[in-house]
């Protein structure tokens, strides 16, 4: 037997002589010959006839999940380093801030804010009735009014209504309290200051509850003021304010100074598994300074009046 190798498709094998090896194209041709050789028809005869197969399964409707729920007693810490309410938000993913007053942040998700949002306070669709939306809603409640908050990054529950490509905030005050059955009377309160050196900011609040097993009114109020705030460096060349006799130190962030209060009444009734609340709120910012703007909100007035209506029933929870 005389053949050749393929110096480049060489099969080795121990057994086979290294000049009687058969190359590896040399295979792959007499194996094609056979395939070659057979006529359409002994093609088709050979081919295996599968049955129908189905594959069934059933769609599941994706739940939307909250991007961040806070409850009051995590939103605590926060509060005493802010008075801007929007900044209770800023950890959470997607979620970022627009500076503008002390007390007047706009929320922004993923790079969308003011209308495009839906901002909820105890279940009422707010905005800002300022074109410049110098008064977004959540600088309606002081952050010590705040009980519980939720960011819909995205896809919102229909419960908590549609109408916002770029995300919802459901912000609640606290829920109504009410004593134990055969307690008798309960009363609670609690009072709350902060300073801070920056801007010599400085506020108080106070909340208090009575109530019974079916009654229960409450009350809280909150105040905060600050002058202008502090840079870390000298970040100006002059310390002209184009007022004249004014000026101001280098180092300092002039139009950033505020001054808010709020006040906020409940009643609450609970008969069984129902619940009818009534809440009235008033706000007073006799001043709210803006640096990125040339104009500042002044002696700024809002009340707004709450009714709603919980039932648990045995379908499900209705709420008006």
């Amino acid at each position: 037997m005389n053949c050749r190798p393929n110096q480049r498709f060489a099969v080795k094998h121990p057994h086979f002589p290294r000049a009687c090896r058969p190359s590896l194209l040399s295979l792959s041709i007499a194996a094609a010959l056979p395939l070659l050789a057979m006529t359409p028809a002994q093609a088709q005869s050979t081919a295996v006839q599968l049955g129908e197969v189905r594959v069934s399964a059933e769609r599941e409707q994706p739940v939307p999940q909250a991007a961040a729920e806070y409850q009051s007693e995590q939103l605590m810490s926060r509060r005493a380093a802010t008075s801007d309410t929007a900044s209770l938000l800023q950890d959470i993913p997607g979620v970022s801030l627009y500076s503008a007053g002390g007390a007047s942040s706009l929320p922004s998700i993923h790079g969308l804010a003011d209308d495009r949002l839906r901002i909820k306070v105890d279940g009422m669709d707010l905005v800002a009735s300022c074109p410049n939306h110098m008064n977004p809603p959540l600088s309606y409640l002081d952050p010590t009014q705040v009980g519980q908050v939720e960011v819909y990054a995205g896809i919102a529950p229909v419960s908590s209504g549609g109408d916002s490509i770029g995300g919802t905030i459901i912000v609640e005050t606290p829920a109504p309290e009410f004593a134990a059955p055969g307690q008798g009377l309960l009363t609670k309160g609690e009072v709350g200051t902060f300073y801070r050196s920056n801007g010599d900011a400085h506020g108080a609040n106070l909340s208090a509850t009575v109530a019974s097993d079916r009654l229960s009114l409450s009350y809280s109020a909150a105040t905060a003021k600050a002058d202008n705030y502090q840079a870390g460096g000298d970040f100006k060349s002059s310390t002209a304010t184009g007022r004249a006799g004014h000026m101001l130190p280098l180092d300092e962030v002039g139009s950033t100074a505020y001054e808010t209060r709020n006040q906020m009444l409940g009643l609450a009734f609970k008969e069984g598994r129902h619940l009818v609340e009534a809440k009235v709120g008033v706000q007073d910012v006799p001043y709210q300074l803006y640096p990125n703007q040339r104009m500042d909100m002044l002696d700024n007035q809002q009340q707004r009046i709450n009714l709603r209506y919980q039932g648990d029933y045995d379908w499900g929870r209705l709420e008006a």
